[in-house]
């Protein structure tokens, strides 16, 4: 499909239909390919805040993961539905899974998936005494929702892009997890949040520049966008040095150093080293040509999320065990 046809919202061709269509189309939109990054995500905060490990074997730890998991698939589906026409271009699987189920179909799972979220959220505020969970939760759906629709719309917000990215995939999704368990918060916990969030926001923006193009049709004003190629990589850069070592120096303060920080170590590096590799190869270029070296590049970012994610797992459950 070209960029025009999609721009005056022409769907695009449907797939032939199949009894089993439509559940694969809604499997789609809830993005399950970043499934293994999801869960990584929840089991760093999991590890590092309780103080029995056999809480996470518990059925209460269990629905904690799911509300956990249907809230990201709340924000997914939301993203899947408000860029239906901007995805028919370069993300075609996914406008025709939206386009496939239909657009009222959509929206029912969207609403289904919510209320499921606020039932278990409200389930958690009165199981563990904490009054702020269902206040947490409604409020990462609300600005879950609001990274891809108006009125606010931060994945259009320019610089804002980046507090809302993290917000929305890493600090409040996190927080939900620790005091839904319950775990203790500490302020090194707190900091491992705060700089992982940095972190993967840093990889991510490697891909976001690699959008470019379809954010520049539909004028979509990306933080790559606001920024600029160049200065977007050359910040990217530092959200991943100064986030990856405060993960690291979190890490390391709650449990000490052991040798299952060096995954984490090894990984944040090898993300800092190619991002920053991106940098210096697209600084001085024009945009078409700093696009065509960074794209090849963009293809390690799922890698760079996944070890990161995974390698920081790894320290906190040695933390734990410490």
């Amino acid at each position: 499909m070209t960029v025009e046809e999609a721009r005056a919202g022409v769907p695009p061709t449907p797939a032939p239909a199949t009894a089993r269509r439509p559940i694969y189309h809604s499997i789609r939109i809830r993005r399950v390919e970043f499934l293994p990054v999801m869960l990584a995500i929840y089991a760093i905060p999991s590890l590092l805040s309780v103080d029995d490990v056999s809480t996470l074997a518990s059925v209460h730890f269990a629905l904690v993961i799911v509300m956990a998991l249907s809230i990201m698939h709340f924000i997914d589906m939301t993203n899947a539905y408000a860029d239906r026409d901007v995805d028919a271009v370069y993300k075609t699987w996914l406008s025709e899974a939206v386009y496939g189920l239909g657009l009222r179909n959509v929206r029912w799972q969207i609403a289904a998936t919510g209320v499921g979220v606020l039932a278990l959220a409200t389930y958690f505020t009165f199981r563990t005494g904490h009054w702020d969970v269902l206040p947490l939760v409604a409020f990462t759906l609300w600005i879950g929702a609001q990274y891809s629709i108006p009125p606010v719309h931060l994945k259009s917000s320019g610089v804002g892009q980046i507090p809302g990215l993290a917000a929305v995939l890493i600090w409040l999704p996190m927080l939900v997890v620790v005091r839904s368990v319950p775990g203790e918060l500490s302020w090194p916990l707190l900091a491992v949040i705060i700089g992982f969030g940095a972190n993967q926001v840093g990889i991510v923006m490697v891909n976001t520049a690699e959008d470019w193009p379809e954010d520049a049709a539909f004028n979509i004003r990306t933080c790559v966008r606001a920024l600029g190629l160049t200065r977007a990589m050359a910040v990217a850069s530092g959200l991943i040095a100064v986030g990856g070592s405060t993960v690291c120096v979190s890490v390391l303060a709650i449990g000490g150093f052991t040798w299952g920080a060096v995954p984490m170590i090894a990984a944040i590096a090898f993300a800092l080293v190619h991002v920053s590799g991106t940098w210096r190869g697209v600084r001085g270029k024009p945009l078409a040509d700093a696009l065509a070296f960074l794209r090849p590049r963009a293809k390690l970012v799922p890698l760079q999320v996944a070890s990161t994610g995974w390698g920081t797992v790894i320290a906190a459950a040695f933390a734990q065990a410490s």
